[in-house]
């Protein structure tokens, strides 16, 4: 088994520009048409899950749009995913997921499924103006999850706009138990227009870097990041399982591909200069082994700047996208990072308990599935809904706890 096979890896799919909200900084919709049509259902198939099932052991998929749901071959991608023994993420903005749609889901997948909603603030009107749409909607999408045993998780798109709400929402998160994944706002698509929004190092260092740090089950996929190389190291021999999915993934832990098929290192990344092929020209394959971008960006010997010398350049690597709308160069230091190292032996005042916190999300995705199967390449994904069935039971019952708290505090109630 070559090295890329042992390693986990997620390939973010932007299945379709179609959606049925018009949230204001959509990174997906643009202005002018884009080129070509939406990839078919043979050529997601063929072109993209083929190609990320031979690519390593462990794969998953991420579906999102515009809104993976108005696709009429959803489901058929889901059970072909499912099929090929994959787990399926969906990013979704739950206005199309009612009790049948999920059922059929969670058939079609044999619940190897995780629903991702995003959450930009516990304000109703933050969150509205930037979901166009309310929370009610993502309160009753998650009532729904919960009820019929279905993983989810939640998402929340970093700006200006919920910074003062950012803390609030995440201990309210993080009270609950779930996990919650960050994504910074950039000027993509719509969100050109919205330049504003973008946080600054300040806003980094005194907001969303400690909020973020003193929750455990957002460690996947943040910058910046100081738990210890050395420490990583050893938790990785000790328990065995992949922790690539630290610091910056651009090109590492996953990639992005937009419908039409153009490929970049990040879901950020994609309608930018920073395009790494088309899969209808070229497969998906060959650029995931042999893209200059793309090795340069793992390989990370070229980061510029701060970030070229960091103690955690390999295990942080500052955020390429951010990076790249800020000085148009994706392998320059992270703008936003206010971590000032004067050589590689630099240790953050912030390893410690970033080590802490490290090692209880290393310690959870050890023992809790889908992670378990993701990340320990010893652990084959399980798909057998009997050996699903008490995590479920479990998860079920201590939703029930968590709704009654969501729906009351997500509502005002």
């Amino acid at each position: 088994m070559s090295e890329n096979q042992n390693k986990f890896f997620l390939c973010y799919f932007e299945s379709t520009r179609k959606c049925n909200l018009n949230c204001p900084y959509c990174m997906t919709r643009i202005g002018d048409k884009p080129e070509g049509e939406e990839l078919s259902t043979n050529e997601v198939k063929r072109l993209v899950i083929d190609e990320v099932c031979s690519y390593c052991s462990h794969p998953a998929m991420a579906f999102s749009g515009g809104e993976f749901l108005l696709r009429n071959d959803a489901v058929e991608i889901l059970r072909y995913t499912a099929e090929k023994r994959m787990w399926s993420f969906i990013n979704t903005n739950g206005t199309k997921l009612n009790k049948k749609m999920l059922l059929k889901i969670k058939k079609a997948t044999g619940n190897k499924v995780i629903f991702v909603f995003s959450l930009n603030s516990l304000e109703p009107k933050i969150n509205k103006w930037s979901r166009n749409d309310s929370l009610n909607t993502v309160v009753k999408v998650v009532k729904l999850c919960a009820k019929e045993g279905v993983n989810f998780f939640f998402i929340a798109t970093i700006s200006k706009n919920n910074l003062d709400t950012l803390k609030k929402t995440v201990e309210f998160i993080k009270s609950k138990g779930i996990p919650v994944l960050r994504s910074p706002f950039v000027p993509r698509g719509a969100g050109k227009n919205y330049t504003e929004l973008l946080f600054s190092p300040k806003d980094m260092e005194s907001v969303i870097y400690p909020i973020l740090r003193d929750y455990h089950l957002s460690y996947v996929s943040y910058t910046p990041f100081f738990a210890g190389p050395e420490f990583l190291e050893e938790k990785r021999k000790q328990l065995n399982v992949n922790l690539g999915q630290f610091g910056c993934q651009a090109a590492k832990g996953f990639v992005g591909i937009n419908a039409e098929g153009d490929v970049a290192p990040c879901v950020q990344l994609l309608d930018s200069n920073v395009k790494c092929g088309n899969i209808r020209k070229t497969p998906l394959l060959d650029i995931l082994r042999s893209n200059d971008v793309l090795l340069k960006l793992r390989e990370r010997k070229e980061i510029k700047g701060k970030c070229g010398i960091c103690r955690y350049k390999h295990t942080c690597g500052g955020c390429r996208a951010m990076a790249y709308y800020k000085t148009g160069d994706y392998m320059e230091s992270d703008p936003n990072c206010f971590f000032e190292p004067e050589d590689e032996n630099t240790v953050s005042e912030n390893e410690n308990l970033q080590n802490e916190n490290a090692d209880r999300f290393i310690n959870f995705i050890s023992k809790h599935e889908p992670w378990k199967s993701l990340f320990n390449p010893e652990n084959e994904a399980i798909s057998d809904l009997n050996k699903l069935a008490m995590p479920h039971q479990h998860i079920a019952r201590k939703m029930k706890k968590y709704i009654k708290s969501a729906v009351g505090m997500l509502t005002n109630r």
